[in-house]
């Protein structure tokens, strides 16, 4: 049977499918992840590149001592920590990994270069400005130390957080360890949840894994100030709250509540165009609206500084008329920092 272990790998904003830059990596000027901006964790679980059915990776704690490990199989959990925000977040795991041989991990990557995968990999590492330079120069027998079946990953749909203190995990550091439960999870609400009042967002928190930038838009928290001014004039205050938990760790930038106790769901973008805006925030608005059972939303909004064109009204007027979709756009007035009253 295989042995069950924990390891942590490094930090990655883009579920350790591509590279996602230094935002999260250790700042130790001796570490490598610091020393090159990147990790060979960060393709872990990308899956698409399948040889034999098997996908090939990399992990530093096996990768550190492999001549102990070949030829081993175990079930690996994964967790990680963000090194900006010291939050630890738990991925899941991943069933049968087997540890290959230094032959192997060489054909792995002549296969690799064959394939056009290594040149991809190298333009996803330079779109980060991670060194491209220095992964050219990765052993072929020590490119990929693991391999698993796709279908073993047993993975959380987002990563979730656990405590520093929590005796599941008893080592930050990129070891191997013998696990014996599993951590204590922190759950996120997956309800929508209304509470009156303006909660700006904070730089230095990160409540979910999805919350990548820990920067603030200076420009957004304006608008969003200025509109949650004028709704509650219209409103009342206590009928009108900014950065409300929609559920699963997300937040909705405003919401009304309606005299018949319905709710009107603000998105605030700042792209140059009200088409991308509507393109960035009409996902967002439907899981804030429906992935909870119970939100009772009645409208969602698009806001952004843009002046709409008649294409884009048609287009709205398509997504309701089609798909019964309440989505509906107005433009912030950046003149006097209003709302428009007209309603798209």
């Amino acid at each position: 049977m295989p042995e069950n272990k924990i390891s942590r790998i490094c930090w990655n904003t883009n579920g350790w499918r591509k590279p996602s830059g230094s935002i999260g990596k250790s700042k130790n000027k001796k570490a490598y992840e610091d020393l090159v901006g990147y990790g060979h964790e960060e393709w872990l679980l990308d899956t698409t590149k399948l040889i034999d059915g098997w996908h090939y990776g990399f992990l530093q704690p096996i990768g550190l001592h492999r001549d102990k490990y070949v030829g081993k199989k175990f079930n690996i959990s994964l967790y990680s920590i963000n090194n900006q925000t010291k939050g630890r977040w738990w991925i899941g795991e991943i069933l049968g990994v087997v540890v290959i041989t230094p032959e192997e991990s060489s054909r792995i990557y002549t296969i690799y270069k064959q394939n056009g995968w290594l040149k991809e990999m190298e333009e996803q590492l330079l779109a980060v400005g991670a060194d491209a330079q220095n992964f050219r120069k990765t052993p072929p027998d020590g490119f990929a130390v693991v391999k698993y079946k796709p279908n073993s990953a047993k993975l959380l749909d987002i990563p979730l957080g656990f405590s520093a203190s929590d005796t599941a995990v008893t080592s930050n550091y990129y070891t191997l360890l013998n696990k014996k439960q599993d951590p204590e999870l922190i759950l996120e609400n997956s309800e929508f949840s209304f509470s009156p009042g303006h909660n700006q967002k904070k730089a230095s928190t990160q409540s979910s894994y999805e919350n990548k930038s820990s920067e603030i838009d200076l420009v957004h928290n304006v608008i969003q100030t200025n509109i949650y001014k004028q709704l509650i004039k219209k409103y009342g205050e206590q009928n009108v709250g900014t950065e409300q938990q929609a559920g699963y760790g997300s937040k909705i930038d405003i919401v009304v509540r309606d005299k018949d106790n319905k709710y009107i769901f603000f998105e605030i973008k700042t792209s140059y165009s009200v088409r991308l805006c509507i393109r960035e925030a009409l996902g967002q608005l439907l899981e804030y609206a429906y992935l909870s059972k119970n939100s009772g939303v009645k409208k969602l909004v698009v806001v952004s500084p843009n002046i709409i064109k008649p294409e884009i009204i048609s287009y709205l007027q398509n997504l309701r008329e089609h798909f019964n979709i309440p989505i509906h756009y107005q433009r912030y007035l950046s003149e006097d920092g209003s709302l428009e009253n007209i309603d798209y």
